[in-house]
């Protein structure tokens, strides 16, 4: 058993998260109870070439974010805050924002481009610099400011507490010290696009839940940047086997996550549609693992499992393998026709034609096999309508 605080397993997955901006970490805003170890445990994290930088918010001035502006041959410049030079110019690290409810308004202003956009005025925070934020919950503040909603948006909310059980175990042998875990940038892309797609089926369900109010959650809200950070999190869950997707139904930290970034109701709603999912392993399908029953799929899954082809049909693969999954590819895509649902995966199939040339390469991989090339001729000729064939016939031009 892990003694850690209750957010901690969550932190340090979510640290060690890329971004959709191509930098490393989704940036973190703890939410907990004086004197619990939150500032303890974010320093305890440092090492010799990754040191954690604590910057109280309230007793600095918006230009120790923003930059002070300064005249320099005539033109206004802003002056870097000696605090950025901790980080060096390529380095990694932590931000950590403490007591941010203590932080004015205009303080608040000065931290939305440093957040989100990571640069402090017009210089850039190096790209492995991670930045985490911790604040006592409304009740418990005395004094001090509610976040702004757009400030609030650009947080990934991790509620935290140091358990008795903890506190006792480090009594007695120390606080125990977090791994960063490695999530490794291929197969969390790989993962992201999955998320994204299920998230495209759950909001086309869903419309009204793209977005939430700021006023109803108390922390995170739904937006189209915290539905970002949500799929970036969950793929990240998914390459740890932390994921509902992977069986892991006991691990607690992907809910935690995902309702940091859109509330808890849109939270539990998202897990219950991935729950009642019957959504095959695309490459299984293709590889014919396993058999599909098309009947047992709705629209949603359908679209879902359809767009998921494409991260196992991509170009530059082994060619044998390519023709062997996209000549069992084939008679799916008639049998959607049949079933008269060809709407469904018209849009995955005109993006395989588009991005990864998939009907090209099977007219070309077939060229010697007269009758497999015939299959491919007829199956063009039965999917695409005249007009969607013009396109088809242009994109190969």
């Amino acid at each position: 058993m892990q003694y850690l605080p209750k957010g901690a397993e969550a932190l340090v997955i979510a640290i060690q998260t890329p971004n959709f901006r191509g930098t490393i970490g989704i940036p973190v805003l703890l939410w907990g109870k004086p004197g619990e170890g939150k500032s303890s445990f974010l320093e305890s994290l440092a090492q010799p070439n990754f040191p954690v930088l604590t910057l109280i918010a309230s007793i600095h001035d918006p230009t120790d974010f923003s930059g002070l502006p300064i005249m320099h041959e005539g033109k206004v410049r802003y002056a870097i805050p000696e605090w950025v030079e901790n980080f060096g110019t390529e380095g990694e690290g932590i931000l950590f924002l403490d007591e941010l409810t203590t932080a004015p308004p205009s303080v608040q202003a000065a931290l939305l481009r440093v957040v989100l956009e990571r640069k402090v005025g017009f210089h850039d925070l190096p790209e492995k610099v991670r930045i985490v934020s911790a604040a006592n919950p409304p009740d418990l503040m005395t004094g001090g400011w509610e976040l702004s909603p757009p400030l609030r948006n650009r947080f990934v909310h991790l509620p935290w507490e140091l358990p008795a059980e903890v506190y006792r175990n480090a009594l007695l042998n120390g606080y125990e010290k977090a791994l960063l875990p490695n999530i490794p940038k291929e197969a969390h892309t790989i993962a992201l696009k999955e998320y994204q797609l299920l998230i495209h089926g759950f909001l086309s369900r869903n419309p009204n839940l793209l977005t939430s109010s700021p006023e109803t959650d108390r922390y995170g809200f739904a937006s189209p940047r915290s539905w970002d950070y949500a799929a970036a999190l969950m793929a990240s869950c998914s390459v740890l086997n932390l994921s509902p997707l992977q069986g892991n139904t006991k691990s607690k930290v992907f809910l935690e996550l995902l309702a940091g970034c859109v509330g808890d109701g849109i939270a539990a709603n998202f897990v219950g549609f991935l729950k009642n999912l019957k959504l095959p392993n695309p490459k299984e399908v293709l590889d014919g693992t396993i058999k599909l029953k098309l009947e047992d799929l709705n629209e949603s899954e359908l679209f879902i499992l359809f767009n998921g082809f494409r991260q196992h049909l991509k170009k530059g693969m082994d060619e044998a393998v390519f023709l062997k999954r996209s000549q069992a590819l084939l008679p799916l895509i008639d049998d959607v026709i049949a079933a008269n649902r060809k709407d469904i995966i018209f849009p995955a199939i005109r993006t395989l034609a588009k991005e990864e040339h998939l009907l090209a390469r099977l007219i070309q991989g077939t060229s010697e096999t007269p009758e497999a090339h015939k299959k491919v001729i007829d199956f063009i000729n039965r999917f695409f309508s005249e007009k969607a064939f013009e396109e088809y016939v242009n994109l190969l031009g």
